[in-house]
């Protein structure tokens, strides 16, 4: 299909029918397919092979959108290699070794480029049988064990899953989530916690209850796999998407934290000194008074808290240009929820002809979304006052917040 050349060009969309109709189309086309996946098997398979002649024994372990069913078309692979502990050395001479590995067989392997200077080394390739980018590293175990998280929670609810692809690719649409951007991590992380607000997913310290600790770098990363989680929230995914935008677009990030661990928002005051931080982090608490980890980083802009490593903020590296944007593409979706129809709100979402002035934006004239009696999406050709307006407001207030915060 012409579409899956390219599924960030949002002009080749072809929505019709109703919402549902509209979902189920969008996510034929964006998603990964099953023989996508297969493939994604295939590379798994070759790299581990390879590199076993290296480290006999290493395995390989995919870890992220691949695992947690959040793969697009746009998606690259991402794995662990575990080396054996009788062949471990340090961490970024893997990163080499495995380069120079790959590299022999280069066949299969193309594009090798190894970064040694990241907090978490990593091997980038290019698959040639399937065509697929893969990032390789070492480091640590946890990316694993927070994809399997993720997809146990999400894949609990049919609605909760199809939410967090939508999502993802509506902020790849506008550019808010990628490279020196949002993490796509952080941004699954806003919609579990959003779940959770409603009741739709249970808090990661409920499913810790009556598990033995499976420990990785001094963080419990333990979680019941077969929990029964009742919801009595029976929201169609019209109205979560809508909801989403509705609770962020409102969210206080300058005085709280999104804590997917208690499933509820926390005072970031709480976290300005280790002695008031609830007891509930206990482990938190120890990490951090031992020197083992820095405290959670509450001076940002925004912080969302990782569910198993509490003193990681997984959106720190936000900086002001990418907040106001993020904030405002919030604030219009909102706009958008309220003023659409049901069966128009995708496609006004979506559209990249009727988003949001931005910082990057020019001062040419922006199209402004109105209905008309029928609820169908009218451009005008006008400079969307609301934008603008908003743009300042929010600016002068996010400056105000990093004012602050720099004291």
């Amino acid at each position: 299909m012409e579409y899956k050349n390219d599924i960030l060009s949002t002009s080749l969309l072809k929505l019709h029918g109703d919402f549902k109709s509209q979902v189920n189309y969008l996510l034929q086309n964006v998603r990964l397919s099953r023989n996508d996946v297969e493939n994604l098997t295939w590379l798994f398979s070759d790299l581990e092979q390879s590199l076993q002649r290296v480290w006999p024994g290493c395995i390989v372990m995919p870890f992220g959108s691949i695992v947690t069913g959040l793969g697009i078309q746009t998606s690259d692979a991402d794995c662990y290699v575990s080396i054996p502990d009788h062949l471990k050395i340090a961490g970024e001479k893997y990163v080499m070794q495995a380069k120079h590995a790959l590299m022999r067989f280069s066949v299969n392997f193309k594009e090798l480029f190894a970064i040694t200077n990241a907090k978490v080394p990593i091997v980038k390739c290019f698959h040639v049988p399937t065509e697929s980018h893969c990032d390789i590293s070492f480091k640590s175990i946890s990316g694993v064990r927070n994809s399997k998280l993720i997809a146990c929670l999400l894949q609990s609810n049919p609605n909760a899953l199809n939410l967090a692809v939508l999502i993802k690719y509506w902020s790849k649409v506008h550019g808010i989530t990628g490279t020196n951007l949002l993490p796509n991590y952080a941004l699954t992380m806003m919609v579990i916690f959003y779940l959770q607000q409603i009741n739709v997913l249970p808090s990661v310290i409920q499913l810790q209850r009556n598990t033995e600790a499976i420990m990785v770098d001094d963080w419990n990363t333990s979680f019941n796999e077969d929990f029964n989680f009742k919801s009595m929230n029976n929201l169609s995914l019209y109205k979560l998407l809508g909801g989403f935008f509705e609770y962020y677009s409102t969210f206080n990030f300058k005085e709280n934290i999104v804590s997917p661990y208690l499933g509820r928002p926390l005072s970031a005051e709480l976290f300005k000194d280790v002695k008031m931080v609830p007891n509930q982090f206990a482990l938190y608490k120890k990490n951090v008074i031992s020197k083992v980890y820095k405290p959670l980083n509450v001076n940002g802009i925004m912080c969302i808290q990782d569910p198993f490593d509490h003193s990681r903020n997984v959106s720190g590296a936000v900086y002001l240009r990418l907040a106001v944007n993020f904030f405002l593409h919030l604030k219009y979706a909102t706009e958008m929820y309220k003023g659409c129809t049901e069966n128009d709100f995708l496609e006004g979402l979506l559209s990249k002809s009727l988003a949001p002035i931005t910082l990057q934006s020019t001062n040419k004239k922006k199209s402004k979304v109105h209905k008309t009696g029928q609820g169908k999406i009218k451009k005008q050709t006008k400079r969307n006052s609301y934008n603008h307006s908003s743009f300042q407001s929010l600016f002068i207030e996010i400056n105000k917040l990093m004012k602050n915060n720099t004291k």
